[in-house]
């Protein structure tokens, strides 16, 4: 059982059952004035998916996949993210996590990133 404290400070039993029926009558009440429909039939409609917006790790990626690459410029151009955030996402998920092959070359005296293509 639980307690409540009343504004004199006396603490009185509540009893579980009265909590139950609370809800059940919450319950009967929002489904009869809302108009609320059983759950069953939305259960076979599949969802529609809606497109998600491109991510900036998904333009990275499409700005890493040309031939000739992208230097870290462009990439912070790009995403709006400071040159180390770019090395660490290269370095921690394009390499890592999604085990894509990224080359790092010098061209010019610039340094320039690609993703190797199979």
């Amino acid at each position: 059982m639980r307690t409540a404290t009343s504004k004199k400070g006396i603490a009185k039993p509540i009893p579980l059952t009265t909590k139950k029926v609370v809800v059940k009558k919450l319950i009967t009440t929002i489904s009869k004035t809302k108009g609320l429909k059983p759950i069953a039939p939305l259960i076979n409609r599949a969802p529609a998916i809606p497109e998600s917006p491109k991510t900036k790790q998904s333009q990275l990626i499409a700005l890493l996949k040309d031939p000739k690459g992208s230097n870290i410029q462009e990439l912070m151009q790009a995403t709006g993210w400071q040159a180390h955030s770019v090395r660490g996402v290269i370095s921690g998920v394009i390499r890592k996590r999604l085990g894509l092959s990224v080359i790092s070359e010098k061209m010019d005296g610039v340094q320039h990133y690609r993703i190797e293509s199979a």
